[in-house]
């Protein structure tokens, strides 16, 4: 089965470039906001979201398993002693890198319209990606890529090399499938960090043995760079988006959402 976007449905795109904290309570509220807007709107139509959010400071998103590491303390100074912010993110299993060079993006629904379970929404979200790229010379697979940092069954790979990773939110009828993609950069010092970062903590077998040479850029695979303003021009050629923001739809529970998720995001401590 291959992607196709949903002319039925209203497509709307949110590109923020906002600090790190921000973009997470972007993502916190907008799942609870999108059902608010079916239950509130007469439009029949179904909304869906593309949330687009580059972190342009260094940060290591870490995920709750990290934080029960023997010795995280140690290794959270590690990775701020290395000019990294560090912050736990609202979804996804373990920690993952961000610089101007990763993308973070994803697909925000209403399970009330189409009710997908786990594995399907993934696989959404996969079949997304190879449709934006499929005018590229790219193969785009998905498997998990076990000695990498974030490890899971929906990797994203190029020529068995992990250029991002999956990870999925629900809350009651919101559905969030997101991914984090490496555009361009040093990815094989983003490996490197996790790796001592791991070590530092004093990981057990079931944490990711990272081998940083396991993992590339998109950019590695084609002749030029590819980079954050060209993945929005292709999203934007691939996806026909509507004018109006979605966050202007009901603006008061836009902001009602919004507090909510930015009570419940603070720094790693």
């Amino acid at each position: 089965m291959s992607f196709v976007p949903d002319t039925q449905s209203q497509w709307f795109y949110l590109k923020s470039q906002e600090d790190a904290l921000t973009s997470l309570a972007y993502e916190t509220a907008l799942i609870r906001y999108l059902p608010t807007i079916h239950d509130l709107t007469t439009q029949p139509a179904e909304h869906k979201i593309i949330h687009a959010y580059p972190i342009q400071k260094a940060t290591v998103l870490l995920g709750a398993k990290d934080t029960r590491l023997p010795n995280y303390k140690e290794a959270r100074r590690f990775l701020q002693g290395q000019n990294y912010q560090v912050l736990v993110r609202p979804h996804g299993g373990l920690g993952i890198v961000c610089d101007p060079g990763i993308v973070n993006l994803s697909l925000v629904q209403d399970s009330r319209y189409q009710n997908l379970n786990i594995d399907q929404a993934y696989q959404q979200f996969v079949e997304l990606i190879q449709y934006i790229f499929e005018d590229y010379p790219l193969k785009i697979e998905a498997y998990e890529m076990a000695n990498s940092y974030c490890p899971g069954k929906y990797d994203l790979i190029v020529q068995n090399k992990k250029i991002g990773g999956l990870a999925q939110r629900r809350f009651r009828n919101g559905v969030t499938t997101a991914a984090y993609l490496s555009l361009n950069g040093d990815q094989e010092g983003r490996g490197q960090l996790m790796k001592a970062f791991y070590q530092r903590g004093q990981a057990d077998t079931s944490y990711p043995n990272v081998d940083p040479h396991s993992m590339a850029n998109l950019s590695d695979f084609l002749t030029e760079e590819f980079t954050l303003a060209d993945f929005n021009r292709l999203l934007q050629d691939k996806i026909v988006f509507a004018k109006e923001s979605i966050l202007a739809i009901e603006a008061d529970s836009w902001q009602d959402a919004l507090k909510q998720a930015q009570k419940q995001l603070r720094p790693s401590s």
